[in-house]
């Protein structure tokens, strides 16, 4: 009988991105909460992770046996000035969805951010001591702190992902707004002093379910392969395009007014996570290459 896998967020960026990549091997359900989405190879179900109860019985209405939970409050300035909507959505709902899974004996699989370290060395690995600058690195730290205390057996993942977002959404996301620009001859800046380790979203959710089929858990850093700054990856994207690299302009964070403070170096080290797991994490330029090969195919299905 096949697994049914229910993908909390379904109608977001992360969440339609493994509903397009997990139909294949799952029965999938994906919930949403505003933003409701058409894929045929996907049940959507409204849910506010919020509610307790209505996790709790939407849970045991479908009794998945892999839980992703990608839905949350992610922008990053809002929450800066949303601080208690930020709390009820990331560490609330988490807790919630958390308890619904260990209710039913579902595999749990949250979705967190580097951002939970203050960028200060760059390079971390899972047990170096969280330290978050801003309101939303808080309330997803403490969504892991649910998840570990209700599910000690659960899989966290911190990355930075890049990919294709679903054709139908109004938003794009940050690589698809980096070509849009370049294409049309604009002048990006990107800064040289913002250090991550961007992976491709197919790779991550190729990593995250070879996590779930290993039975492992716990904490894992899954990023490409390699610590590159926002200004390198934007000139890999322009390279592999064939567009204008001089556009990529160089700049700094603190020339922007941005609300909530950023740390600088949250690129993360991923021996962990390659030591038990077969699925090889692209580096910067294999994950872009992989990215631009899907870009047709991947909007046709989004």
């Amino acid at each position: 009988m096949t697994e049914k896998l229910l993908i909390t967020g379904g109608s977001g960026f992360l969440g339609s991105n493994i509903v397009r990549m997990a139909a294949e091997d799952f029965e999938v359900f994906a919930t949403y909460n505003s933003s409701l989405k058409q894929m045929p190879e996907c049940r959507f179900v409204p849910l506010d992770i919020r509610d307790k109860q209505q996790v709790l019985s939407t849970f045991e209405e479908i009794k998945p046996t892999l839980v992703i939970h990608t839905a949350a409050l992610a922008d990053v300035d809002y929450c800066e000035g949303h601080a208690n909507e930020a709390w009820m959505t990331n560490v609330r709902g988490t807790e919630n969805v958390a308890l619904a899974a260990k209710r039913i004996g579902a595999k749990m699989v949250y979705i967190s951010t580097d951002s939970v370290f203050d960028g200060k060395k760059g390079m971390y690995v899972e047990e170096d001591v969280p330290c978050p600058l801003n309101v939303y690195a808080m309330t997803k730290r403490g969504g892991e702190e649910r998840v570990q205390h209700w599910l000690p057996d659960g899989i966290i993942v911190r990355a930075a992902f890049y990919g294709w977002g679903p054709s139908d959404s109004d938003r794009m996301s940050l690589v698809e707004w980096m070509i849009s620009g370049l294409r049309q001859g604009k002048t990006l800046k990107m800064f040289t002093d913002v250090f991550f380790s961007p992976i491709f979203i197919d790779n991550l959710v190729e990593a995250m379910i070879e996590l779930y089929r290993k039975g492992l858990g716990g904490i894992y850093h899954v990023g490409g392969g390699e610590r590159c700054s926002k200004y390198a990856f934007g000139q890999e994207i322009a390279q592999a395009y064939g567009l204008d690299k001089s556009l990529i302009q160089p700049s700094s964070i603190a020339e922007v007014g941005l609300r909530a403070p950023r740390p600088k170096d949250i690129s993360l080290d991923i021996t962990k996570i390659s030591e038990v797991i077969n699925t090889r994490l692209l580096n910067v330029k294999e994950g872009i290459t992989r990215f631009k090969d899907l870009e047709h195919s991947a909007k046709e299905k989004g």
